[in-house]
């Protein structure tokens, strides 16, 4: 009997030790998964840059300044992403300041930053678009890392209900060049953030004068969404983890690189310029310049528009517009010349359209080429001949060339295609 209980309670010794080593492994386990937890977020700065401050306001509608919203929708952001371990989250600017596009990257270089997001708000000319459009730089550098990141952000946004505009890549309207020979970028944030060795991209979260899109400006418990979209979209994309393992889950687009106007239409590409030259224009500014456009795009072209410069650096823009939409095919269009115009030779130097789909593309000019950029890749060219070149030799009437621009649009029926694109200019 005292056999027994001795090889009892060597048993219960011997399962009580078992029972201890067990916790042991498990406390061990769990301090693993708690380290884990923590290194496998990599080590990293993310700088959020409010758009516009000081005496920029940026857009301005229903009493609120655009300046003051991206902000806000910053400290959201930053707030949101400090969350997750190993993540450091710094400001271009933490108060009502006005600061250059360069300074602001130095800033975030100044900080060690991996990744550069300048946060706006947009506004149309003509009050009806509204929408998330994100942009990215033209350089190839970054161009994969960015389409994702983007992809990420779009997925987020669609969820909230907004409709996608899509990443776009805008390169610079006067010719700038990067050290290997590509056009620079538009958007000088970008610009600057790719010279000083920085992936970065542009969030224009919504219309700031859309009926639909400023109900995320009302309160700040609708800001909050799109602050924590945006942290959602960029802590998805780096795969971050918070203390407690939970990470957010991974959106991305309907159709990765499809703007919600292109899946409407089952169309996905950009449209493309084959060819321009001028018809007739009297010299006069203002003026009727009339133009021969050659274009490939089996939705209609909506916009389209050309840049001007002269030896002096001085630069205007003209829009085209026609009495029937622009297909594939070649047309005659008008466009209206500006007045007070220097009387000089103007080179034309850059091409932009966009399309029914919702995508963008730019032509500049180099080489006797006209070389294309949109929808994040590179187009075509065409050999351009200075065709389209026009020389201001005289001041003319206003009135008369608003009456012969009058004339046009009944004649062509453009005054009654106003509803339908009014994102187009047409001057009155």
């Amino acid at each position: 009997m005292a056999e027994i209980k001795h090889r009892t309670s060597i048993f219960i010794l011997f399962v009580l030790a078992g029972m201890i080593a067990g916790f042991h492994h498990v406390a061990f386990a769990a301090g693993l998964e708690e380290e884990k937890v923590v290194i496998e977020n990599p080590k990293m700065v993310i700088a959020l840059d409010p758009g516009h401050g000081g005496e920029e306001n940026g857009a301005w509608y229903y009493g609120r300044k655009e300046k003051d919203v991206n902000y806000r929708i910053a400290e959201l952001v930053k707030k949101e992403l400090s969350a997750y371990p190993n993540i450091t989250v710094v400001l271009t600017r933490d108060r009502d300041e006005e600061i250059g596009l360069q300074g602001r990257v130095i800033r975030a270089a100044d900080a060690g930053a991996d990744v550069f997001v300048s946060l706006h708000l947009n506004a149309s000319v003509s009050h009806q678009s509204n929408g998330a459009t994100i942009y990215i730089s033209t350089a190839e550098r970054y161009r994969e890392q960015l389409l994702d990141m983007a992809d990420c952000l779009l997925g987020e946004f669609e969820t909230l209900g907004l409709r996608n505009n899509g990443t776009i890549a805008r390169v610079t309207q006067m010719g700038g060049r990067r050290g290997d020979g590509s056009f620079d970028d538009y958007y000088g944030v970008l610009r600057h953030s790719y010279n000083y060795g920085m992936p970065g991209l542009l969030i224009e979260h919504c219309f700031m004068d859309s009926g639909t899109d400023c109900r995320f400006l009302e309160n700040e418990e609708e800001l909050l969404k799109l602050a924590t979209a945006d942290a959602n979209g960029i802590a998805a994309y780096y795969g971050l983890i918070k203390e407690d393992g939970t990470k957010p889950e991974e959106r991305h687009a309907k159709v990765k690189g499809g703007t919600t106007g292109a899946i409407a239409l089952n169309s996905f590409e950009p449209p493309s310029v084959n060819g321009i030259r001028l018809l007739e224009y009297d010299g006069k500014t203002p003026g009727i310049a009339t133009y021969e456009v050659e274009v490939a795009d089996e939705k209609s072209v909506v916009s389209l528009y050309l840049v001007y410069k002269n030896a002096d650096g001085n630069s205007f823009t003209v829009s085209l517009t026609a009495g029937e939409e622009l297909k594939t095919g070649i047309h005659e269009v008008k466009a209206y010349i500006p007045a007070f115009l220097e009387e000089s030779d103007y080179t034309l130097s850059y091409i932009g359209a966009s399309n029914e789909a919702g995508y963008d593309a730019g032509y500049n000019y180099a080489g006797g080429q006209m070389i294309g950029f949109g929808k994040c890749q590179w187009l075509n060219s065409f050999v351009y001949e200075g065709k389209a070149d026009i020389t201001v030799s005289e001041a003319g009437s206003i009135s008369t060339a608003h009456a012969r621009w009058f004339e046009y649009e009944v004649k062509t029926g453009l005054r009654d295609k106003r509803e339908r694109y009014p994102a187009i200019y047409y001057p009155d």
